[in-house]
């Protein structure tokens, strides 16, 4: 293989620890949902992980895995989100079993903001690696339009880890918060509900906001991707958004993608 691997050093009860929890990940069923590669498939080999959702190809193409979003590594900080180290050395071995190979399916970018190539992953056998680490509970769904291929998959997959309060689904934060209870200080990602009490429009957004003083935000270049939603029928209406928080003038915020991201509650 050209290119010298590189991987962490741990002890070796830490490797073993890593394999048995890779075991359960091959052990775990896939939703039905989830099916192997399709389209244009390309094939590439894997050189080095730098978390659990981007890696290095040895042909020097860094690639950013479509669909999830796993913890931080801080490295300058020294310092990791939960459950960050454990998704990097889980794709690792992951990764290793399969000797480094993978097989790439693009979407309908091939790069992000950073010039990182966009891609699913898949192993030699057709195996989701995006679902395999959100059904362990080592990452969030994540969807960013237009690039939803296999959506169903991985959030069937994360559905399934989170009725299961799996590894990050165990953590206080990622609990659905009511919009009234979030943290005036909260960042990151969050799941929020609550009754819709406002709505609004600005020259670049549209804006759902709930009791709490908590806002939704849907851009206007995003409102394509949401062709069935009719945002005057959501006065009054209890619903549930997930996305990152970011506070503007004291007031947090959610910038909804997709509505895979955005439903009503019953």
């Amino acid at each position: 293989m050209a290119g010298k691997m590189r991987w962490s050093t741990r002890a070796p009860w830490v490797g073993a620890l890593v394999a048995l929890c890779l075991g359960t990940a091959h052990a775990a069923d896939l939703p039905d949902s989830c099916g192997g590669p399709q389209g244009r498939i390309n094939q590439g080999q894997v050189n080095h992980v730098y978390d659990g959702d981007s890696v290095r190809l040895t042909n020097g193409t860094r690639v950013r895995l479509i669909g999830l979003d796993t913890p931080e590594i801080f490295w300058h900080e020294q310092t990791a989100e939960p459950y960050a180290h454990e998704a990097r050395d889980t794709l690792m071995e992951l990764l290793r079993d399969h000797d480094h190979r993978v097989l790439l399916v693009h979407d309908a970018e091939r790069k992000d903001r950073y010039q990182r190539t966009l891609a699913h992953l898949f192993t030699p056998d057709g195996q989701s690696i995006t679902a395999l680490l959100l059904r362990q509970g080592l990452a969030t769904a994540m969807t960013i339009p237009p690039n939803d291929w296999h959506l169903d998959c991985y959030r069937d997959a994360e559905a399934l880890a989170r009725a299961e309060a799996l590894k990050v689904w165990s953590l206080e934060h990622l609990e659905a918060f009511e919009a009234e209870e979030l943290p005036r200080d909260a960042e990151g990602f969050r799941i929020v509900t609550g009754e819709v009490v406002r709505l609004g429009q600005s020259q670049r957004a549209h804006w759902i906001n709930l009791e709490g003083d908590v806002a939704f935000r849907i851009d206007r270049e995003d409102m394509q991707y949401f062709p069935d939603l009719d945002i005057d029928a959501l006065r009054g209406e209890r619903v549930e958004g997930r996305g990152f928080v970011y506070t503007h003038r004291g007031q947090p915020r959610i910038r909804i993608r997709h509505p895979a991201d955005l439903r009503i509650l019953e």
